[in-house]
Order: C-alpha cells, then sequence, then structure tokens
C-alpha cells in the first residue's frame, strides 16, 4: 500500500495535569510541617525531606513517604536550643543515618549538625554553630567522602561572611577550612558542595571582583583554594543560591540574578575555570530567580525557577548541557503550589520536588511530575487520518484515508507507557471507547507491517 506522508517533526509536552503532575502529599502546619525549603534524598524505598516550619513547634520537621504519596511519616519535630530549628538543609544518608543541618537553633541559636536514623530515632546534635569560631546560618547540604562530611555556613567565622567546614560523623573532628573574606574569595554562600575526589567545588552568593558572587574549588584538607569565577551581572549571571552539578567535563549551575534579561542564567564552566558558557538567559516567560540546584539525568538539565513563567510563579523546565532544547515543563499556579526554593531529584520515570507555599493550606505541598520517556519523546504526526470528536468523553471515531489490513493500534500516556492495544485491525473507519481511561492527554499509535500509518493525539475528559 503506497502511501503520502507529510511527516512533521515535534517535541510533544503533556500539558495535562492529571497525566503528569500529581500532588503527593499537601502540608497542614503543626501535623506534618510547613514551607519546605530544600530538597529530597531517597534510599530507594522512601523519599526523605525536612521543612522550614511547621510540626509540634512549628521549628520544623524531618519526614518520609513513598514516592506514590503514600506512606508519609513525620520522624522528628526540632524545637529550638535542643536540636535546632528551621532546616533549610537537605538530608544525605551514609545508609544508616541520615545528616543535615538547621539555619537557626542550637545553644547559639546559629545552627546545628545533625543525624537521624531513616525510622525517627537516633537522633543526635553534632555541632552547635558558635559565629567566629565555627560559623552560622547554614542553609546548603552537607556532602560526604566517606571520612568527612563537608558543609558551608551563610555567615560565621572570622570576617562574618561564612566558612567551608569539615566533620566527621560521629561529631569530632571538627575543623574550619576556609573563611570567606569578601572580595578576594566569596563570602556568603547559601548553597552546598560538591565533589570529584580531589577538589571541592561551590558558590557564593556575594563576594569576588564585582561583589555578586564566585564559583570556587577548594582540596578537602583546606588547601589549592583557586577562584574559578567571579560573576558580573549581565555579562554572566550574578548571586547564585543553589549548588553546582558536574557531567564528569564541565560543572553547571544557575544564578538568581543577572545575565540580558536580570533574571537570572544556566551556565557551565570547566573545573579549571575554562570555557564558561552562558547556556539560557532566563526571560520571565522561561522562569525568573531560580533558586535550588540543576539535576543531570545523561541527557538533559531539568530545574525550577523560584518565579517567572505563565503565572509568575515559578516553574519546571529542562535543557540539554549544550545550551539547545529548552522546554517549560509545568507552570505552578497556586493551587499546585507556588515558589519552589529546592531542586528536583528523579528515577528516571518522575521528577520529585517540593514547593515552598501554596496547596489546600497555603503551607506547600511535595510533588511529582511524569517525564516523556520512549516513543512519546520525538513522535511523528502525519495527516493521514483524522479524528472527531476529540476531546471526547465516551468514545471517538478515527477516520483513514485508505484501507487497512491486520493493523496494531496501541494508545500511550503521556510516560510513553502503552495503555490500550487492539490488534487485527481492518478498514479505514476505527472507534475508539474510552473505558476505563481516566481523563488526561495520551497519543493513538497505528501500524501496519511494522510502519507507522498514523499518530494522533487524544485529550479524553472525565
Amino acid at each position: 500500500m503506497k502511501k503520502q506522508l507529510l511527516i512533521v517533526f515535534i517535541t510533544l509536552i503533556c500539558y495535562t495535569a492529571n497525566a503528569q503532575y500529581t500532588t503527593l502529599l499537601d502540608f497542614a502546619g503543626t501535623s506534618n510541617g510547613s514551607n519546605p525549603w530544600a530538597d529530597f534524598i531517597s534510599d530507594g524505598t522512601y523519599l526523605y525531606g525536612t521543612t522550614a516550619a511547621g510540626g509540634t513547634s512549628n521549628m520544623g520537621t524531618v519526614f518520609k513517604i513513598k514516592p506514590d504519596g503514600t506512606g508519609y511519616v513525620k520522624l522528628f519535630d526540632f524545637i529550638g536550643s535542643l536540636t535546632g530549628s528551621q532546616p533549610r538543609s537537605s538530608l544525605i544518608y551514609d545508609g544508616t543515618f541520615l545528616y543535615g543541618m538547621t539555619l537557626q537553633g542550637g545553644i547559639y541559636d546559629m545552627g546545628v549538625v545533625y543525624r537521624i536514623k531513616p525510622n525517627g530515632t537516633e537522633y543526635l546534635k553534632l555541632l552547635d554553630f558558635a559565629g567566629t569560631a565555627n560559623g552560622k546560618l547554614p542553609q546548603g547540604a552537607l556532602v560526604s567522602d566517606g571520612t568527612f562530611l563537608y558543609g558551608m555556613t551563610i555567615q560565621g567565622g572570622t570576617d562574618d561572611l561564612g566558612v567551608i567546614f569539615k566533620i566527621k560523623p560521629d561529631g569530632s573532628g571538627y575543623l574550619k577550612l576556609l573563611d570567606f573574606a569578601g572580595t578576594a574569595n566569596g563570602s556568603n554562600p547559601y548553597g552546598s558542595l560538591i565533589t570529584d575526589g580531589t577538589y571541592l567545588y561551590g558558590m557564593t552568593y556575594y563576594g569576588g571582583a564585582n561583589g555578586m558572587g564566585t564559583v570556587f574549588k577548594i582540596k578537602p584538607d583546606g588547601t589549592g583554594y583557586d577562584n574559578l569565577l567571579d560573576f558580573a551581572g549581565t555579562s554572566n549571571g550574578s548571586n547564585p543560591i543553589g549548588s553546582l552539578v558536574s557531567d564528569g567535563t564541565f560543572l553547571y549551575g544557575m544564578t538568581s540574578t543577572g545575565g540580558v534579561n536580570n533574571y537570572g542564567v544556566v551556565f557551565k564552566i570547566k573545573p579549571d575555570g575554562t570555557e564558561y558558557s552562558t547556556l539560557l538567559d532566563f526571560d520571565n516567560s522561561s522562569g525568573d530567580q531560580p533558586n535550588g540546584s540543576l539535576i543531570y539525568d545523561g541527557t538533559y538539565l531539568y530545574g525550577m525557577t523560584r518565579l517567572g513563567g505563565i503565572n509568575s510563579l515559578g516553574t519546571i523546565f529542562k535543557i540539554k548541557p549544550d545550551g539547545t532544547g529548552y522546554i517549560r515543563l509545568h507552570d505552578f499556579d497556586g493551587t499546585n503550589g507556588r515558589e519552589p526554593f529546592g531542586s528536583l531529584i528523579t528515577d528516571g520515570t518522575f521528577l520529585y520536588g517540593m514547593v515552598f507555599t501554596g496547596g489546600t493550606d497555603n503551607y506547600g505541598f511535595l510533588f511529582k511530575y511524569g517525564l516523556i520517556t520512549g516513543i512519546m519523546e520525538n513522535i511523528e504526526l502525519n495527516n493521514t487520518s483524522s479524528v472527531f470528536p476529540n476531546p471526547f468523553s465516551v468514545s471517538t471515531t478515527l477516520q483513514l484515508t485508505e484501507d487497512l489490513k491486520n493493523a496494531t493500534l496501541r494508545v500511550y500516556n503521556c510516560l510513553g507507557h502503552t495503555v490500550k492495544q487492539t490488534n487485527n485491525i481492518s478498514g479505514n473507519t476505527i472507534i475508539f471507547n474510552k473505558d476505563n481511561l481516566p481523563g488526561g492527554l495520551y497519543y493513538l499509535h497505528l501500524t501496519q507491517n511494522n510502519q507507522t500509518i498514523t499518530t494522533e493525539k487524544l485529550i479524553v475528559t472525565d
């Protein structure tokens, strides 16, 4: 059968919330926490996180929840001087303990380093931050090399501009590796360190030659500090809040302001400080003021912006490491959250994240977002068929220009999963029934003799 096909290659985005964006938990304050600021981590069974407020004393919580939204457990309530308060740092896990930091609380109300077991037992305060001697007000997460935990504080140290430190997982062996000093080496780091086994890499929010922040590296023993980049505003961004991510060749990051439009940038730079490149200048439509970090899945970098997008309440986006392929995946609208401060994680099928406010009680909530995979990433649409009605709630009719013989019809959801299949189809008219499919966006793919005959987008209503 000879076909005259007009092929149009497009990247498909599933905008239907039912199909891709799912709320896992609405925070409610005292009972389960409020206003999450940090990121999830996963042990393969549970997602673990913290809230900056809420809980019994309204000083924050540690919690866990399963990736499908079930099994929520509040593991710990922070109570101030004894345990810390306002955890804005993400957790890390060594297989036995979860480790984290609080922004405030502890003996001096300058934050603490703590550990706790994944079942909520054996909480132990490892360090009270005290200001000049060892730093104060940590916001980023810890990083481990198997022997020491490494971290940074926003303030404290000799010049009250923050420090880099290390400490053993049992609370011993604290050592201040660097006092930030402003112009010379940056100041006020809000993000976390990353390590390649030889150097620790990070960013500062202020300081450097232009007072707009820096990218730096330092060895785990405190030697070998090198200022890799001074942010300068319009040309390369300013004031990074998140952390770096590496693909083994480049370091990637974001700034909260600066760039052409002063809405922040996505950038990359080599670990030796060469080959800086701006990958994206945010322009409000694409997002504004990213506060978190990027993640990398081997193909795309994914991130969130705190503001911008259609509703100016934040976005989820992806972009390729060469700066191409930018797609705004999701716009927060208030009811589905607003102002995401943290970063995403992924299991290859879903992105998981937290938003600071919005939801039922406006205390923020947890969400997952389905990634488009497989056939859905670069599917071919053509004009050999028509579908009517579309959208539909009961059934629709697919009309073809030529007869089929022993064709196969498959229907995929936005994740590329087959949800319906019919074999041995003949003729040029096919009636497709909704049956038990939930409302959302689907893709009908018709093949004959292993060749694509047509693909149609279907919009199913409840």
